[in-house]
Order: structure tokens, then C-alpha cells, then sequence
């Protein structure tokens, strides 16, 4: 089952730590950190678990990294998408952060990015997005099954930003 919260500020100050911590280890790899996924977006329910996406230093691999921040707590997510790196962190209770790395070319429209921004200039598409997740983790819908229930919504919003951005379309969930 899915837990999903009324947004908290206390995302953003887990964001800013965790993108500190980051910051150290990656120091030689990343260019930025940024706070993006739902618990990025102010007055969005959401899982309590912060996405951060990184864009890695030109010639760096983004799949390679998992030396620098295993001593954090980061494993590979070999399930992820194969478009850019994914790691996690999780405790006792289950996952607390999942970050993502781009290459440079990938990093200005990733999707991830482009969503965020969405959602944080359109309250209607946060409306909208905000009261689908609250009903789909009512629903008991849970892990794959939760996230693809979402993906007709989020290919409409990326279709929308890509659009007014002038970007060519591609599909919400990168495999």
C-alpha cells in the first residue's frame, strides 16, 4: 500500500540536507542537485520520500557513482529506467530518498525537471495530480501498480510543459 501525506516544509529542509550530503560525496562528479518529485512541489500530497536530480560533469558516468555514495546509504536501482542513473536510500521503514542522475545533454529537459515545473507554475495540473495520487494510494494500489495508474496524467502534463517549451514529445516513463 502506498502512503501518501498532505505536503510538509519539512520535505524541503530533508531535501536540503540530503543535497548537502550529496554535494560533499559527489563533489568531483555533479554539477547540480535539485529537489524535484512531488515532495519538491509546495501544497502537493505526496509519499514522504524526496527525489533529487543530479546532472553529472561531462565525461562522468551517471552509472558509475554508487562508490561515492554507497557510504550514505545509496544502492543502485537496477529496476529504473535505463535513460539516466537511479539509486536509492531507505531505513527501517522503507525508502527516504531516490536520486536521479543525468548526463549534461539529458539534464535541461529530463523529465523529472520538466514536471516539477509544471506543477509548480499550474495549479490546476497540481489539483488535478494531487487528488488522482490521494485516490489511487485510497484505492490500495501499491509499488508498479500505483505508479502506472498514473501515467495517462503525467504524459498529458509533460505533453503540455513539453509543448509550451517547443520540445519534441517523448513518453512520461523513461525505460
Amino acid at each position: 500500500m502506498v502512503t501518501v501525506q498532505p505536503y510538509s516544509p519539512d520535505w524541503r529542509l530533508r531535501f536540503e540536507r540530503e543535497a548537502a550530503t550529496l554535494e560533499i560525496a559527489l563533489a568531483d562528479s555533479v554539477t547540480a542537485i535539485e529537489h524535484v518529485g512531488s515532495t519538491a512541489i509546495p501544497d502537493l500530497a505526496a509519499k514522504p520520500v524526496i527525489d533529487l536530480a543530479a546532472c553529472a560533469i561531462a565525461g562522468i558516468d551517471p552509472f558509475a557513482l554508487q562508490p561515492s555514495i554507497a557510504s550514505l546509504g545509496y544502492s543502485v536501482y537496477t529496476s529504473g529506467p535505463k535513460t539516466h542513473a537511479v539509486y536509492t536510500k531507505s531505513n527501517d521503514t522503507g525508502r527516504t530518498a531516490i536520486l536521479h542522475v543525468f548526463t549534461p545533454e539529458s539534464w535541461p529537459t529530463c523529465n523529472q525537471r520538466v514536471l516539477r515545473d509544471k506543477l509548480l507554475h499550474d495549479e490546476s495540473a497540481r489539483e488535478r495530480y494531487g487528488q488522482l495520487k490521494l485516490d489511487l494510494a485510497a484505492s490500495g494500489l501499491a509499488g508498479m501498480d500505483y505508479t502506472a495508474a498514473k501515467l495517462e496524467l503525467l504524459q498529458e502534463l509533460l505533453d503540455e510543459e513539453r509543448t509550451s517549451r517547443g520540445l519534441s514529445l517523448i513518453t512520461a516513463w523513461e525505460k
